[in-house]
């Protein structure tokens, strides 16, 4: 008898597993699918269903969705594709799909699109904006296709602006609107900052993002560095400058870390005014449970010559050649990739993610009962995404992020800061050339 109890408890947990890991393909040809809703992640069942739904529609592919957390799927989609082992279809950075096409590791998704023959989920290019269809093209052809669609805004407290007595007619729009408000909200206790009104260095606001609204930039047409004019120096110390004169910067790194510590976003936890954020906030704020009163608009721009801009870095859908002529596994990949952008998925994958997806009227129609969303899709209209730079793809980032943080700490000067940021770009420029 318990032989038979140990037999059977083998036998249902190994259907168990194979239920888990979605392993009912049969003689259908497996398409992998990576995505970024992990097991035990609130969008997971909701991811599950999506591929799920395809699966039953399908008698030649069948998906096997394999999620990561958000940070763990970089490092894996990255190592995958060098090594050629990528899954047939995953998500990427829209910005950089030139430095993928041009290595010969996408497929041409202009000929899969101009040799479909069939009539169900055709892609409407027309639902996805120029400006991302212009990142996701190489040597005039499309090679991934725009997924998700972010943007950037200024996320406000209503219930602290009542308490000072302002209303939602006073929200800042211009850079010296935005200093004489944030000033009225910040609170010190004991040396230490327990709220802050705003923070150009805060949430996702960049000093990129800065230069934007001034119709400047890190680099020229020619993808040569700038960052050596006034303009630039200009901007740098605004940003330094904006509660430098009310708090050294270890009470301000101070007051990050302690939100950083507390395992949520400042604003989510009440303790700034206004941020800058992406339009995942919308998203963090409801999960968290959070029961004040918000509102967001457009970022505040420059008093003068100030343009309407933000950045838009959203994901991209892509097909990956691992250099294996698996041509069935390319038709399958790409089948699925028309399911996924078509509207009603898309509308599916918002209500799962919480994400802006990239077609047009599918999201409309998604934000029709959510007027927060209604006002951040608005501001994807002016969201423009940062330009690949060959020699120097990290440009933003980690090649910036040293001298930017020493400009905020006094250890460097503005113009010292931007000059050695400069010969740094300028450095990484005459290296790449020399090998490539």
């Amino acid at each position: 008898m318990k032989k038979i109890i140990v037999l059977m408890f083998t036998l249902l947990l190994s259907f168990t597993l194979i239920a888990c890991n979605g392993d009912e393909s049969g003689d259908k040809i497996t398409i992998d699918f990576w995505h970024m809703s992990p097991v035990g992640s609130e969008s997971y069942s909701g991811m599950r269903s999506i591929i799920t739904e395809f699966n039953e529609s399908q008698d030649t592919y069948f998906v096997k969705g394999t999620g990561f957390s958000f940070w763990d799927y970089w490092d894996k989609i990255n190592v995958a594709v060098s090594s050629r082992t990528a899954p047939d279809v995953g998500l990427s950075t829209i910005d950089d799909v030139e430095a993928r096409a041009s290595k010969g590791v996408l497929y041409n998704i202009t000929d899969l699109m101009a040799n479909d023959t069939s009539d169900t989920n055709l892609i409407d290019l027309n639902e996805f904006r120029q400006s991302q269809l212009d990142f996701a093209t190489y040597d005039g052809d499309l090679y991934a296709m725009p997924f998700s669609a972010t943007t950037r805004a200024l996320f406000y407290n209503i219930d602290m602006f009542e308490e000072e007595g302002l209303t939602e007619a006073d929200v800042p729009t211009t850079w010296s609107e935005l200093e004489e408000i944030a000033k009225r909200f910040d609170v010190v206790e004991g040396g230490a900052i327990q709220r802050l009104g705003f923070d150009p260095t805060y949430g996702n606001a960049t000093y990129h993002g800065w230069l934007w609204q001034k119709g400047l930039d890190f680099f020229d047409e020619n993808q040569e560095p700038t960052l050596n004019t006034q303009g630039h120096r200009d901007v740098l110390q605004w940003i330094i400058d904006f509660n430098g004169s009310d708090y050294t910067r270890s009470q301000l790194t101070a007051f990050g870390e302690g939100n950083q510590m507390l395992g949520i976003n400042p604003f989510a936890a009440e303790r700034v005014a206004m941020i800058v954020e992406v339009d995942g906030l919308y998203q963090i704020i409801k999960n968290s449970g959070a029961d004040f009163n918000y509102g967001v608009a457009p970022i505040p721009i420059p008093d003068e010559d100030g343009i309407h801009v933000n950045w838009g870095s959203g994901f991209s859908l892509e097909l990956y050649d691992n250099g294996k002529d698996e041509t069935e596994e390319m038709q399958g990949a790409y089948e699925f990739a028309k399911y996924l952008l078509s509207k009603d998925t898309q509308i599916e994958l918002a209500e799962v993610n919480g994400w802006i997806m990239s077609h047009i009227s599918a999201m409309e129609e998604f934000v029709a009962d959510k007027p927060i969303m209604q006002k951040l899709l608005l501001e994807v209209d002016d969201a423009v995404d940062k330009v690949y730079i060959p020699y120097a793809p990290g440009w933003h980032g980690n090649d910036w992020q040293p001298f930017y943080n020493q400009a905020l700490e006094g250890t460097l000067t503005v113009s010292e800061a931007l000059e050695q940021a400069r010969a740094n770009y300028l450095q990484k420029k005459e290296n790449y050339e020399a090998t490539n």
